[in-house]
């Protein structure tokens, strides 16, 4: 089967920053509806002062209305999006924009308070929910994965992308008002080792989450991966960039050596001085040159995989936009690293320098001949994919700035600890804010009764 043909490509590729945001308004403002709405089981009888409730008893004496339990059954994707037109980003084949979420201004926003038996707290914004999706993917890694805190959850670089794909996905149609987003995490984590044929024991992801001091029980895990497999439609077929570079590198070893391909590697090796560029045809490239740019790519990878990007970009387009902005990271550090210094280690530096690499070239001559590769790619087709890495690269390297969804680097804290604030007294599920308000309160008091 090829990449175009499964449900990846098919069904969950989005085609843009516009049609991710009005997926993320759609499930927000479902959740908005629902705890907005004031369904009281309350039956007393509104009236003037003295009226009194079916039983005879005085209304002021009843207790004040219950709201219904929400609804916590996750909704599935492709019930949500049903026949949604796809929307394109008008500068999409330009420098691409931050595209902003609908705001409490817009006269289509929907209501603001959860219902008056809920406290009329502050409803989430699609762009709170947001935020708490990047803070909580980026914690994935941390859980499961090479990086993990606790040793026995650790596990392939794959199975923290299939953990996160998995996330992202599910939080496409449903909200954190909703579903607890902490434990979703641990269930997506739970399933992905699953889906990549490296089975952990629950138990392991529970002491991993005290391990981060955020515990989930099993039981929540258990509970949370059923709702999690409705969300995503049981789609669990995924693909990441991590082979994508792999495979690149090993192509490009092989074709930089070629009669085409040599013409697009230049050496800057300095052994006839700093800043003296060599010919490439003085030596071959060889794989130990590749080696910086390749893990320098897969380290880009460990930023993508947390972000939105998976959801826009196929591992293809994401290997190829990697190994562009690696390559030009290393020769630029390499020289930044090596220049105007005379010590034996700096030397040796300029002498090991890494080639230039023109991916973008290499691209253009490696599909150019199609009996080779028995594919029939015609030059609009090789440009239209050079448009889009060329866009990529620009989302790849602002991942450094905290954009795209990706919580790796410059999280406003102090801004997502208010969003939390608010999440806590507009959920649906956990305890109450106010029990644990009034035992706080309770303590206190004891406290000063005991001195």
């Amino acid at each position: 089967m090829h990449y175009e043909e499964t449900s990846q490509a098919t069904k969950w590729q989005l085609t843009s920053q516009h049609e991710l945001n009005a997926l993320r308004e759609h499930a927000n403002r479902r959740a908005r509806d629902a705890l907005a709405c004031d369904t009281s089981t309350s039956s007393t009888v509104d009236g003037a002062d003295g009226a009194t409730s079916q039983n005879g008893e005085d209304a002021s004496a009843q207790p004040p209305p219950q709201p219904l339990q929400i609804n916590l059954e996750a909704f599935g994707f492709s019930a949500t999006r049903g026949e949604r037109p796809k929307q394109i980003d008008e500068d999409d084949n330009n420098s691409p924009t931050d595209v902003p979420f609908i705001q409490e201004t817009d006269p289509n926003y929907g209501p603001t308070l959860t219902s008056t038996p809920r406290g009329s707290h502050p409803l989430l914004s699609p762009a709170d929910e947001s935020l708490l999706l990047t803070f909580y993917c980026s914690k994935i890694p941390l859980l499961i994965g090479p990086h993990a805190t606790l040793p026995r959850c650790r596990r392939d670089a794959k199975v923290a992308a299939t953990a996160s794909l998995l996330f992202r996905r599910f939080y496409l149609s449903n909200s954190v008002m909703i579903h607890d987003p902490k434990c979703m995490l641990v269930a997506a984590a739970f399933l992905a080792t699953k889906v990549e044929d490296c089975m952990i024991d629950v138990r392991y992801l529970e002491l991993g989450t005290k391990e981060m001091q955020a515990p989930v029980t099993q039981n929540e895990i258990l509970e949370a991966e059923i709702q999690l497999l409705k969300g995503c439609d049981f789609d669990l077929l995924m693909f990441h960039p991590y082979k994508t570079v792999l495979s690149y590198t090993e192509d490009l070893r092989t074709y930089l050596k070629s009669e085409k391909g040599r013409g697009l590697v230049v050496f800057e090796d300095g052994e006839g001085g700093v800043g003296v560029v060599q010919q490439h045809q003085q030596r071959q490239i060889v794989g130990e040159d590749l080696r910086p740019m390749h893990d320098a790519a897969m380290k880009m990878c460990d930023d993508v995989i947390v972000s939105d990007i998976p959801l826009m970009y196929g591992p293809g387009e994401v290997g190829m936009a990697a190994l562009v902005v690696a390559s030009e990271n290393v020769c630029d550090n390499s020289s930044a690293a090596g220049g105007g210094a005379n010590d034996d280690e700096d030397a040796a530096k300029r002498k090991h320098h890494p080639p230039k690499i023109n991916i973008t070239g290499y691209i253009q001559s490696r599909f150019h001949d199609t009996n080779e590769l028995e594919l029939t790619v015609d030059a609009a087709t090789v440009e239209s994919v050079i448009q889009r890495v060329t866009k990529l690269c620009k989302l790849i390297r602002e991942l450094k700035d905290g954009k795209h969804g990706c919580g790796n680097h410059k999280v406003d804290m102090e801004q997502l600890k208010g969003v939390h604030k608010k999440l806590k007294k507009c959920r649906a599920w956990g305890p109450p804010v106010e029990k644990k308000k009034k035992k706080k309160k309770r303590k206190a008091e004891e406290d000063v009764v005991a001195s």
